[in-house]
């Protein structure tokens, strides 16, 4: 592998999508800013252009609600074939929207994981004391408006905000919903992708009925919490959110603020993770469908996602290797399966290896795994994980997804994330 040359062409793949004013996550099938994507960007583009990383984030942070949430879709500019459009979402009937359009909800909250690992390189100090009080706004905004319980834990309230739209986590608490009716709608995803790439048409009705009923509840944090047909504590979602609270606390500390609600925060969710997530008899963590008052009992590798924040106990932790990660019914690689780590354990029948987050290997989800595998020591799985992202990124371009079976791409050509993690991956190798 030409490490020179890998970053290079991710350096091409980052500026051919930059627009001057955010970067897109794919060419054509993604044109808009979206929340975590944009946050990953910004961490690629640190290690070449750190003024343009930063203008990537400030212009994340344009799309602001006054309330304090950061939505998952910024739209800079518009018109374009994707859907939902800028209108669709009817964010105007909140008073708290922005001024530029966005769409009403939000995605894992992973921006201030990132700007501390930019400041830990690259000294950011100002821009720290610039976005810090956004920053605070949204987790303070996701601790009050998505702690539908108290626990301390967050919810979402579309399988979007998960980041991992049709994981099949969501199919159970997804077949409950029976929408009465639905929005006249075109979908955009398949004019770019193959159909056999993105979600199902029945998931995607589903998605669509969602927004409708956010859309008549006018985006009200209560009113949500309270009609929202989808209602999920989601295990990646939480380990991102305590990871991220864990590294605003740092940059609290860096600029002499007070800690004290955020030390709340963490005390909270760590009280009540393991309570809430792990099952004994399973030795996972499961996400929990609040509507149905159950654990969704589905294996998929968010299971090692909370890794990323620390939370498992060496005990949970070395059970999560011995018994799903090197399980080659599961996530073992076998005759068929070559390439870590697929999305969906291979024993779930709902494991599909092309489509979206049914089984595809994604980057950004290796990423997260590789950061907390190193964080527990476990040196060799996390170096097989980056060894293995690597080869798929050099062998089949910067793709969206990609197949666990033969590391064929799927998705997006040109992805953004790949590219950026990619830089992030081997900026070390080549110092």
């Amino acid at each position: 592998m030409d490490i020179s040359d890998l970053i290079l062409r991710a350096q091409n793949v980052l500026r051919s999508n930059d627009t001057g004013v955010f970067t897109k996550p794919g060419p054509r099938q993604y044109p808009h800013q979206w929340n975590w994507d944009s946050a990953i960007i910004a961490l690629g583009l640190s290690h070449f252009d750190l003024p343009r990383a930063l203008t990537e984030i400030r212009s994340l942070l344009r799309g602001q609600w006054g309330d304090g949430m950061i939505p998952h879709v910024v739209y800079h500019q518009s018109p374009s074939d994707y859907f939902p459009s800028p209108a669709f979402w009817q964010i105007e009937t909140n008073p708290n929207a922005p001024a530029v359009p966005t769409s009403g909800i939000t995605q894992p909250p992973v921006l201030a994981t990132i700007i501390r690992k930019i400041h830990s390189r690259s000294p950011i100090l100002n821009f720290i004391r610039e976005t810090y009080p956004a920053l605070l706004r949204w987790h303070r905004w996701l601790h009050t408006a998505r702690d539908a319980d108290g626990s301390g834990l967050v919810c979402i309230i579309h399988p979007w905000e998960s980041g991992t739209d049709d994981s099949p986590r969501w199919l159970s608490a997804m077949s409950a919903i029976a929408p009465p009716d639905v929005p006249p709608f075109q979908r955009g995803d398949t004019i770019h992708v193959s159909a056999s790439e993105r979600p199902h048409s029945a998931d995607y009705v589903r998605f669509i009925h969602l927004i409708d009923v956010f859309r008549r509840n006018r985006y009200d944090p209560a009113a949500l919490l309270s009609r929202s047909p989808f209602l999920v504590q989601d295990v990646l979602f939480n380990s991102i959110l305590y990871r991220a609270n864990e590294d605003l606390r740092a940059l609290a500390l860096e600029l002499g603020e007070p800690t004290g609600e955020i030390d709340g925060w963490l005390d909270k969710m760590r009280a009540r993770f393991d309570a809430r997530f792990w099952d004994e008899t399973h030795g996972s963590y499961f996400d929990f469908d609040l509507r149905a008052d159950k654990p969704i009992l589905v294996n998929t590798a968010m299971t090692f996602a909370p890794f990323f924040a620390g939370l498992p106990d060496p005990t949970k932790a070395r059970r999560l290797i011995a018994e799903h990660w090197q399980n080659p019914r599961e996530y073992q690689p076998d005759k068929n399966i070559r390439y870590r780590v697929t999305t969906t354990s291979k024993a779930e029948s709902a494991w599909e290896p092309r489509r979206y987050w049914r089984g595809p290997v994604w980057i950004i989800f290796n990423w997260i795994l590789w950061d907390g595998l190193k964080r527990y020591g476990f040196d060799d799985p996390a170096e097989e994980l980056r060894r293995d992202s690597l080869e798929l990124v050099a062998r089949s371009g910067f793709r969206e997804y990609y197949d666990p079976r033969d590391g064929s791409g799927c998705g997006s050509t040109d992805f953004s994330w790949s590219a950026a993690l990619t830089i992030e991956w081997l900026a070390g190798d080549r110092e």
